[in-house]
């Protein structure tokens, strides 16, 4: 465990920060996201809040504050507590509806702490929402974060040095350059492509609204067998995406362009790998195909399959993280013009999008507590305006939209919902 002080923005935290610095100057919260548990029963209160105590013991980065290193920034430990926040449903309300509602009002609040913990009781269980900024950890971190608060031997998790900063110290500086021009001549043909986005909106007061569909464990296990078939035995992720391509344009996307791009993030860590826990340890990828291309089914999947093993052939699944590296050194407003912009001056990304993979708590659930259900959420620049994050709850799959109103519509977002649901599922 670490009791350090101070400690350096690794390149994804900045990358992330640069993100968060979009979102606010938009007027907006920042970079926050949030993991939503859905839980049978009520834990043990007072036992969640010493866990959280013990957090910020073990782990002072959970409290600190962001603040300039020269060109670079850091986090300042503040020792700061984390309180458990209780949130009670009215009695006789629809507490369904309700608690998304007290979720979302807690969400769109304007918040300054790094990690907020809540708890939003109903007449039986409740939910568990814990409320992150981006550049604090990535998604799979704070799955690590949510083991650890209910685990019942935190001792064996420890933080460790950014996976990204270790795999550039692995390469030669010939190496890095070599990679660095790969990268940029990737991006550059991910900006040639005019993205079509959700929204003509790019600016005005918003509020983030979630829409979750949920399958049950046959369709779950259909779609992964499409996946397979579609984009081969490591591809759902390409095939979540090319879904929504479709869907988008199918419905008609508001802004039209030439093509879709979508930037997905990959993940250093290795599978079910306990540490490190805070830090950003990602790269990044594309997902580009022209409307042309995402009108054939068949076709679509052929080239986004092809243009993945193009990448891994071309080591361009590494090849972002020099480029991240010398990100640092670029202010926030230079560095999100490279990260956002199109050489025509639009925006690069159709859609946000993260697939976290596999959030379940087996038996033991958190806390003793068995999970019922979970919704994540994230805050995301305009445009795109739209994000969509993918996981599994005991081989379930969820999807979960978060999006800006008014900015998107939302019966334009209810048809895409349900086009989407038709792709995935392949039905006619």
């Amino acid at each position: 465990m670490t009791d350090l002080a101070e400690k350096l923005f690794n390149p994804g935290d900045y990358f992330t920060f640069v993100l968060d610095q979009e979102i606010r100057n938009a007027g907006m919260p920042g970079g926050y996201c949030g993991f939503a548990l859905q839980l049978a029963d009520t834990p043990d209160l007072p036992a969640l809040q010493k866990r959280l105590d013990l957090l910020v013991e073990c782990f002072p980065q959970a409290s600190a504050i962001i603040q300039p290193r020269g060109k670079r920034f850091a986090w300042v430990a503040t020792g700061n507590p984390i309180a458990l926040e209780l949130h009670q449903c009215r009695p006789g309300a629809d507490e369904s509806e309700q608690s998304q509602q007290l979720l979302l009002d807690i969400f769109n609040r304007p918040e300054s702490r790094p990690l907020t913990v809540h708890w939003i009781a109903g007449a039986e269980g409740g939910t568990l929402l814990l409320i992150w900024l981006h550049p604090l950890l990535d998604a799979r971190g704070c799955k690590i974060l949510l083991d650890f608060l209910s685990s019942d031997k935190p001792d064996s998790f420890k933080d460790s040095p950014s996976l990204i900063e270790a795999k550039l110290a692995q390469w030669s500086f010939w190496k890095k350059l070599q990679l660095f021009f790969k990268a940029k001549r990737h991006n550059t043909a991910a900006n040639s492509l005019n993205s079509c986005l959700p929204t003509q909106v790019e600016q005005g007061p918003q509020r983030l609204q979630l829409k979750v569909q949920r399958f049950d464990a046959e369709q779950s296990q259909g779609i992964a067998k499409l996946a397979q078939q579609s984009t081969g035995l490591t591809g759902r992720t390409l095939y979540y995406l090319g879904c929504f391509m479709r869907a988008m344009e199918l419905v008609g996307p508001p802004a039209a362009k030439d093509g879709y791009c979508i930037p997905y993030a990959f993940n250093l860590r290795r599978q079910n790998a306990p540490t490190p826990v805070f830090g950003n340890h990602i790269g990044c990828l594309f997902a580009r195909a022209t409307r042309e291309q995402v009108r054939d089914r068949t076709g679509l999947f052929a080239h986004l399959l092809s243009e993945h093993q193009q990448v891994v052939r071309d080591e361009l699944d590494l090849a972002y993280l020099p480029l991240m590296w010398l990100g640092q050194w670029l202010s926030p407003e230079k560095y999100a013009k490279v990260l956002r912009k199109q050489h025509s001056g639009g925006e690069l990304s159709s859609l946000w999008f993260s697939d976290i993979g596999d959030l379940s708590w087996s038996k033991k659930g958190f806390l003793g507590v068995p999970v019922s259900n979970l919704s994540l959420m994230c805050w995301m620049t305009l445009p795109p305006g739209l994000a969509l994050l993918a996981s599994q709850l005991d081989g379930k799959l969820v999807l979960s939209y978060s999006y800006l109103a008014p900015a998107i519509d939302e019966a334009w977002l209810d048809a895409v919902i349900a086009r989407m649901n038709v792709e995935l599922l392949n039905s006619p």
